[in-house]
């Protein structure tokens, strides 16, 4: 039993702590159908459980008109995955 909550413990850390911070990062380009005003959304693919359900799709509140929407965050993709990032030594 103990096993099994030091193992849950890692994955809880390497999942909520390590890959937001150091794991591949995309940044997508987003236009509300509503205001159609355009904004950026920075996201990892698989770090939560709605993001392997929902696949390529988030429901996203727009930052300006705060109206729900569906979006497709992989097509509108602007760049790849930002390279991991290294500890610098002084």
């Amino acid at each position: 039993m103990a096993i099994l909550f030091v193992g849950v413990a890692i994955g809880f850390m390497i999942l909520f702590f390590l890959l937001p911070r150091y794991g591949p990062h995309y940044t997508s380009k987003l236009i509300c159908p509503s205001c159609r005003k355009s904004f950026n959304f920075h996201w990892i693919p698989g770090a939560t459980l709605a993001s392997l359900i929902q696949r390529n799709y988030r429901v996203l509140k727009c930052p300006y008109c705060h109206k729900k929407s569906t979006f497709d965050v992989t097509a509108t993709r602007v760049r790849t995955a930002r390279p991991a990032k290294t500890k610098r030594r002084a």
